[in-house]
């Protein structure tokens, strides 16, 4: 486990961005990340957990998929989290939203530090925390908001970073062409701001190693 935090905490330390995200024509008109995008949109936060399973040495993403009948990215693969309440830190958030959704208990998480903030063209400002279970996988159970989630699942590092996971999309949004990050692990397909922080946090492991 201090194996894992220590390539967390160097990773986090690197100065790497999300440079591919937006084409060439994009970024050359409108500041993707800007501070003026952060002041207009709606603050959330997430939690980019990260545990072992007891006597492994493979490090494992947390992620969700969420159910088709929540208001906004029906039926996406997502790391919990959600919108900030007033007053409430991106830390706060990414912590509450997990226990809400999933069950994790906040007490249960190691917050190492963040990931830069994105935009999203659906209107939200994502602060990603990097967390670190500080139990064994298999002693923190989980409690789905059915709600919210349909399912919760832990996806090995090492499938992340095959080849044959990863891929690139053009996407359009009206006048808006950007580059999305997609990863397939079976019938799930993550992309998106999920597929972007995926991206931006194998970039800094691989970097730190």
């Amino acid at each position: 486990m201090n194996e894992l935090r220590q390539q967390l905490l160097g990773a986090l330390a690197l100065k790497i961005g999300y440079f591919d995200r937006p084409t060439p024509e994009m970024a050359a008109t409108a500041a993707w990340n800007s501070p003026e995008r952060q002041s207009t949109s709606t603050p959330a936060a997430v939690l980019v957990l990260m545990g072992q399973r007891r006597g492994s040495s493979e490090f494992e993403f947390l992620l969700t998929r969420r159910t088709e009948t929540v208001e906004k990215h029906k039926g996406q693969m997502a790391f919990p989290g959600g919108m900030a309440d007033p007053g409430e830190t991106s830390e706060a958030t990414a912590l509450r939203e997990t226990h809400e959704e999933v069950g994790i208990d906040p007490a249960s998480v190691e917050v190492l530090g963040e990931l830069p903030g994105l935009w999203t063209p659906t209107g939200f400002w994502i602060t990603p925390l990097v967390g670190l279970l500080k139990c064994p996988i298999e002693d923190a159970s989980l409690s789905y908001s059915h709600a919210e989630i349909a399912e919760a699942l832990w996806i090995p590092l090492s499938i992340m970073e095959h080849p044959d996971t990863y891929t690139q999309e053009l996407l359009e949004r009206g006048e808006v062409r950007y580059v999305t990050h997609v990863f397939t692990i079976k019938s799930h397909r993550i992309w998106g701001a999920t597929g972007a922080i995926i991206k931006n946090l194998l970039d800094r492991l691989a970097a730190f190693k």
